[in-house]
């Protein structure tokens, strides 16, 4: 079988991800393997996309293989899927599957916008595999990289892979302005991020009815008028400096003027089940933060030009990016009625300090990075020294009396005898200390 795989880390030949591919085309010589680097190559497929077309016709089973950066792929694989749907090249019918590596933080959303994309694109999905960083270096992990691939080829040879959704989303009605202003006060700073295009007139009357709406004053960033130098390099350089190698100003525009602010509301057009490559670009930088929880109980808010209804996938990534980041998410709003109610939400969330605790996604995430952080604290200094003033090494447990009292009951409760004495006795000691603080009331 001729296969192609799609290189999107932008480390190029120095990704980590690649080196699986290599291995399997050493394990399985009886196959046709070719390369097309999109991310480290996105400049040329910039100009022209003609080698794009030439490989993508020759594959039987087309392969992206990638690092997930940010929830989603790399900016620049993002950019090249753009760029893939607006060439028109013909890939009706054609299986692709995915290859990625990660520390399994939100793998799943990366998986599935990749998934979202290639049914755009009318192509014959087979899911992919997500592995660790470290699997190929272990038996089990080149095991699993082998049944992969087996699994993939068996597919496309029997014509199995993963059904469309039937019902595609539909066009999103423009937004037109129809909001009254509001008399505005001081005391809170609320920026406004957007990717403003020239001709987005809907998303501009979105900003300018929540400016209407919101009763506190509003400053604006544009990133469509920002010169980005380019994606994140995943080369690292931040860890130790917490500065990124590009010397574009992004660290400035990013700690200056968004994360001083006491709220910050995104808005976007929803361009291929995304925020875009652009504001994929921003978040992905954002790792000049490295893993810290800087903007930790500023509460977010976005403003969507499209129809969300059907982008479960995106709605994760939002929802779970505010629960990891411990901040409030006031909600989306796309029309008058959620604009205002948006508003309210976000104007009480500043006013009284509102920060619920994390949910899963959060309390998970910040333990995939905080096991990260600690395993790599000596190239991740900045991460390392932030994760240890705030108390997030909260391993190993050291509750010391309430794992020998819980031991003692555990030892009781083996005895049908002593749980027969015990009775409601032990419902009644669980529910002691709570009672003991409604007591207090």
């Amino acid at each position: 079988m001729n296969i192609l795989f799609v290189n999107g880390s932008p480390r190029g030949r120095f990704s980590v991800t690649l080196q699986t591919c290599l291995y399997l085309e050493k394990r399985f010589p009886r196959h046709s393997f070719s390369y097309l680097n999109a991310a480290a190559g996105l400049d040329a497929f910039e100009k022209d996309m003609a080698p794009a077309a030439e490989a993508m016709g020759k594959a039987e089973l087309v392969i992206f293989a990638y690092p997930v950066y940010s929830f989603l792929v790399p900016s620049q694989l993002h950019r090249f899927l753009e760029l893939l749907k607006e060439s028109g090249i013909p890939l009706r019918d054609k299986y692709v599957t995915q290859l990625s590596t990660s520390k399994h933080f939100f793998d799943v959303t990366a998986h599935r916008f990749l998934e979202e994309n290639f049914h755009d694109l009318g192509m014959r999905v087979i899911h992919g595999l997500s592995a660790d960083m470290e699997d190929l270096l272990e038996k089990r992990g080149r095991r699993e990289a082998e049944r992969f691939l087996e699994y993939a080829v068996f597919c496309a040879e029997n014509g199995v892979f993963e059904e469309a959704p039937s019902v595609p989303a539909e066009p999103a009605k423009p937004y037109v302005s129809c909001l009254e202003g509001c008399k505005k006060e001081e005391g809170f700073d609320v920026v406004i991020v957007a990717d403003l295009r020239t001709g987005d007139e809907s998303l501009r009357a979105l900003i300018k009815d929540f400016g209407a709406a919101f009763p506190y004053c509003t400053r604006f960033v544009n990133l469509a008028d920002f010169s980005f130098r380019g994606g994140c390099l995943g080369c690292l350089s931040c860890a130790t400096s917490g500065k990124c190698v590009y010397r574009d100003g992004f660290d400035a525009l990013l700690r200056d003027e968004i994360q001083t602010a006491d709220a910050i509301v995104y808005a976007f057009t929803l361009r291929d089940h995304s925020m875009g490559a652009r504001f994929k670009m921003y978040d992905d930088r954002q790792f000049c933060n490295g893993h810290r929880t800087v903007a930790e109980g500023k509460p977010f808010a976005y403003l969507i030009n499209g129809d969300m209804s059907r982008e479960d996938n995106l709605k994760t990534v939002l929802e779970a990016r505010a629960s990891v980041g411990h901040s409030f998410l006031a909600g989306f709003a796309s029309d008058a009625d959620s604009l205002r109610a948006l508003s309210l939400r976000l104007s009480w969330a500043l006013e009284h300090g509102y920060n619920p605790p994390r949910s899963f996604w959060g309390v998970g995430g910040m333990k995939i990075f905080r096991d990260l952080v600690w395993l790599m604290r000596g190239m991740m200094r900045e991460d390392h020294l932030y994760y240890r003033a705030h108390g997030l090494y909260d391993f190993p447990q050291r509750r010391w009396p309430r794992m020998l009292g819980l031991s003692a009951l555990g030892v009781l409760l083996r005895s049908r005898r002593l749980k027969r004495v015990i009775g409601d006795k032990m419902n009644e000691g669980m529910l002691a200390p709570y009672k003991k603080v409604l007591e207090k009331l």
